[in-house]
């Protein structure tokens, strides 16, 4: 473990609320992180400490979460309200603007976030593959009306079609442009793999402005929580994630305590060329005890 903050007090004892992310800090590719479930245990035991689950993944829904913590580390009695997704705070966000009587969103995503933005009552469409049009159909397409917000995240049915889609509803129908994260990257084992910005990257090229981003490393979340639930003291406050283009920045943003974990994006060699290093640098979410 290295820890970029000298003294003999355990991390744990230095903060009230800890925002944890999921992937790469508690588990990865289905498996328990070690040392993940006695950290886990050691914050939601105290009476005194406040955890909350921040995730990226907008690809996941609630109660799936709570099946992995369960499963996974044991915790079968996690509030729904303690967990946060991208996707929960894009719904949110949209819940707050829309007239849902006469508004509806063009999804790029997968499926999980559309039931999420169903629980929410958001009307939507998008989902699945659009075949492919050529110009000449798409000079007689016409467009939904009602459309008013693009809202891009990881979509396995991305295509030439979606973009042209996304791209004319802000164009011509004056749409927001929404991103639930801008995640550069998503770990594969020893790989990286590009993320949700490579799909983001063309529409917005083409568009010219850059989304509203509502997820990491945006402090929309920790600006929703405080709304839900009243203010959270910053200075009491550690971030514990895997990726520092949004775990760490996210914790930047809202003025809390950083620790990277290296057991999912981040490795130790990475830690060198941070423009801005994190308040502490651990081997695994293990190293706050």
């Amino acid at each position: 473990m290295i820890r970029a903050m000298a003294g003999s007090m355990r991390i744990i004892d230095r903060y009230c609320t800890f925002l944890v992310d999921c992937d790469g800090v508690l588990w990865t590719r289905g498996k328990a992180i070690p040392g993940a479930a006695e950290a886990i245990k050691s914050l939601v035991s105290s009476p005194s400490k406040r955890v909350i689950f921040v995730t990226n993944n907008c690809g996941r829904t609630i109660p799936s979460i709570q099946g992995d913590l369960a499963s996974l580390l044991g915790f079968g009695d996690i509030p729904a309200a303690d967990i946060v997704t991208s996707g929960t705070a894009t719904a949110a966000y949209l819940r707050s603007k829309m007239d849902v009587s006469r508004e509806k969103v063009y999804l790029i995503a997968q499926e999980a976030f559309s039931e999420t933005l169903t629980e929410y009552g958001i009307p939507h469409f998008g989902l699945g593959p659009l075949p492919f049009r050529t110009g000449t159909e798409w000079a007689t397409h016409q467009l939904d009306p009602s459309v008013k917000y693009v809202v891009v995240s990881l979509d396995r049915d991305f295509s030439h079609g979606k973009l042209t889609a996304a791209y004319l509803y802000i164009a011509e129908n004056g749409a927001e442009y929404l991103a639930p994260d801008v995640d550069r990257f998503f770990s594969a084992g020893e790989r990286k793999i590009p993320g949700t910005h490579s799909l983001q990257a063309g529409l917005t090229s083409l568009v010219e402005r850059e989304p509203r981003v509502l997820g990491k490393p945006s402090s929309f979340i920790m600006d929703m929580l405080e709304r839900e639930r009243g203010p959270i003291a910053r200075t009491a406050t550690l971030m514990i994630g895997d990726s520092y283009e949004t775990d760490m920045k996210f914790g930047f943003n809202c003025g809390v305590a950083t620790a990277l974990v290296l057991t999912g994006n981040a490795k130790k060699g990475d830690v060198a060329g941070f423009e801005r290093k994190p308040d502490y640098v651990l081997d695994n979410i293990s190293g706050i005890l």
